[in-house]
């Protein structure tokens, strides 16, 4: 069907051609060349090795990507990526399909112009290649025995078809080449005597191209011919702004369904671990690239609020990631992903193959990896008024230029999903910590200890292995609040508690505020001699603290220590371990404080 669109809309072209009210069959081959680049035939998933020759207009429309010699050989060799998404859809290959049909419409337009007009030799499309100012071959037509160069590149200065680039010149009619000329875009240069060329304008008038058919006769062509060719190049820039706007809806369509997805994803979860798989996730499907990190700013120090803000990297993909992994960072850190997080703004910076000079990430710790090309950075906000971004999404890839406008529109679609339910998320988060922490130390509380141990005493008889509950308390604490103040006294607490934290393990053991200067930690799965030597870590290590409190000599402080041992045969309930514990440390205060009892029978 397409075919014979085309045929017909050549046979209308070929009757407009006799010039006077004839002109009026032109606007009618339009239509029935759009009407055939409608009915074109389509395989899904097809590829073609042609790319996108976009304009500056219409990169400033978002109508298509940026093309540059990298990004030809990104496309042609996606694998080069280590992440390249294989169940989504590939952007590239959109806009390759979609410039492979309008090129297949403009040649089969050619080929029917040809047969219709009499004398012609060749009729070619010019287009603009990464400038208005370069305009190169887009496709042609022409008898099988003449030799085009397709890779020939026309600028002002080239000769008869150069002068195309000149706003004042709108056409170009030339019946009596004397002694015939020899055009630049051919190989086997034979003698045109005859031309007729027009630029194509695009929608703000630039010009983006010509359109350009030539004769080895004279006075081949006429000014109905020009005319004509006018209608032509119009038709010729409607049809490419068609194809490339589908295409853009398209994608939009196809991303907007998966942002969507994510979306009811973002929502069904108030963990924000979670929304940090996602994000990854996210990431992981639909974005190529050779290193992925997401960073995370730590929750604000509510004791002490004038510290610098930490973060760390939540999770890293691709080469050489290991050294990112779980790595620590603050604001003051020099790194382009740490910038975008405290300028809460993208990042993007290319890297030349000639440089030997490195821009850190993170910081200059870092293996210093020369092999990338282009590195984007997407901050995910959620608070408009906050001084930074919580989130960041950084990306890098050994190919210049494979982050265009498209994936960092996409990206700030997504991060702005993401950063709402990251907010959510953390939101949730600490109001549970509010009901189950202690606000001044971060500890759990006495009212949420019971549950927590509970839990592992569960855990433990599942899996047959021992508890150790240790029951502290700070010595003469009452003296150290009477003689420096409170304010002393909760920097002592704070400080015992934070070091209680770098003891033991994270997320594994169970630490809580008893009450006052009372502390108590669960520790999971250990042995007697195990309990015991931790107890005595932690007591050396408080040992070992130094409290300014502005004298001669910085304030120390020592803890005394009970001790129980929870066995898969211990039936009572968590509390009563708890109180064994307790025993055992008013024993070690009773005998001289600064010691680690352990609870028996006879103590």
């Amino acid at each position: 069907m397409a075919c014979v669109l085309f045929f017909v809309a050549g046979l209308f072209l070929g009757v407009a051609f006799q010039g006077g009210m004839l002109l009026f069959f032109i606007p009618v081959a339009g239509i029935a060349v759009a009407l055939g680049y409608i009915n074109l035939p389509r395989i899904p998933g097809s590829k073609t090795a042609s790319l996108p020759v976009v304009t500056r207009a219409m990169r400033a429309t978002g109508l298509a990507p940026a093309v540059t010699p990298e990004l030809r050989n990104s496309i042609k060799d996606e694998s080069s990526e280590f992440n390249e998404p294989n169940s989504t859809l590939k952007v590239n290959q959109v806009w390759a399909r979609a410039n492979a049909d309008v090129n297949k419409s403009m040649t089969d337009l050619l080929h029917g112009l040809k047969r219709v007009i009499p004398n012609v030799h060749s009729l070619v499309i010019f287009s603009s290649l990464n400038s208005n100012k370069e305009w190169g071959i887009r496709v042609y037509s022409a008898d099988p025995s003449v030799q085009i160069a397709s890779d020939v590149k026309v600028t002002e200065t080239s000769g008869l078809i150069g002068q195309l680039f000149n706003i004042d010149v709108e056409r170009l009619l030339e019946g009596d080449l004397s002694g015939g000329k020899a055009l630049l875009y051919y190989i086997d240069n034979p003698m045109i005597k005859s031309l007729a060329a027009v630029p194509i304008l695009d929608q703000g008038k630039n010009r983006i191209g010509a359109l350009v058919i030539d004769s080895l006769y004279p006075n081949a062509f006429n000014q109905s011919t020009v005319q004509a060719l006018t209608h032509i190049a119009s038709t010729l820039f409607a049809l490419y702004y068609k194809s490339f706007v589908s295409a853009k809806n398209f994608i939009g369509q196809h991303q907007f369904s998966i942002l969507y997805s994510y979306q009811h994803k973002f929502f069904q979860t108030m963990s924000v671990k979670d929304i940090y798989n996602q994000i990854f996730d996210y990431v992981k499907q639909n974005i190529p690239y050779d290193r992925m990190m997401l960073l995370a700013l730590d929750k604000q120090d509510q004791v002490d609020t004038h510290k610098e803000r930490e973060g760390h990297v939540v999770c890293a993909d691709g080469i050489d990631s290991e050294q990112f992994q779980n790595k620590k960072f603050t604001l003051s850190d020099k790194g382009l992903a740490v910038l975008a997080l405290f300028q809460k703004r993208p990042v993007e910076r290319f890297f030349s193959s000639s440089s030997s000079q490195y821009i850190p990430r993170i910081d200059n710790r870092e293996n210093k990896n020369l092999d990338f090309r282009q590195l984007f950075v997407m901050p995910i906000s959620t608070d408009n008024n906050a001084g930074q971004a919580e989130l960041a999404i950084c990306l890098e890839s050994r190919t210049s230029g494979r982050y265009t406008e498209h994936e960092m529109q996409l990206l700030k679609a997504f991060a702005g999903v993401a950063g709402f339910a990251y907010a959510r998320a953390s939101q949730f988060e600490t109001k549970k910590d509010e009901a189950t922490r202690d606000g001044m130390t971060g500890l759990l509380n006495k009212r949420t200890l019971p549950d927590a141990l509970r839990t592992e005493k569960i855990r433990a008889d599942r899996r047959q292995y021992n508890i150790g509950v240790l029951m502290m308390d700070i010595d003469h604490f009452k003296s150290v609040n009477d003689t420096y103040g409170h304010g002393v006294g909760d920097m002592v607490i704070i400080g015992i508690a934070k070091t209680l934290l770098r003891e033991v393990r994270k997320d594994i053991d169970v630490v809580a505020r008893y009450g006052g200067e009372e502390l108590v930690v669960g520790l999971v799965d250990t042995t007697p001699e195990g309990m015991m030597e931790t107890a005595e870590r932690i007591r050396k290590a408080v040992l070992d603290l130094e409290f300014e409190v502005h004298q001669a000599t910085p304030l120390r402080v020592s803890i005394s220590i009970g001790a129980f041992l929870v066995t898969p045969e211990f039936k009572d309930n968590m509390m009563k371990a708890v109180n064994f514990a307790d025993q055992a440390l008013y024993k070690a205060k009773e005998g001289g404080r600064n010691q680690v009892i352990q609870y028996t029978e006879t103590a």
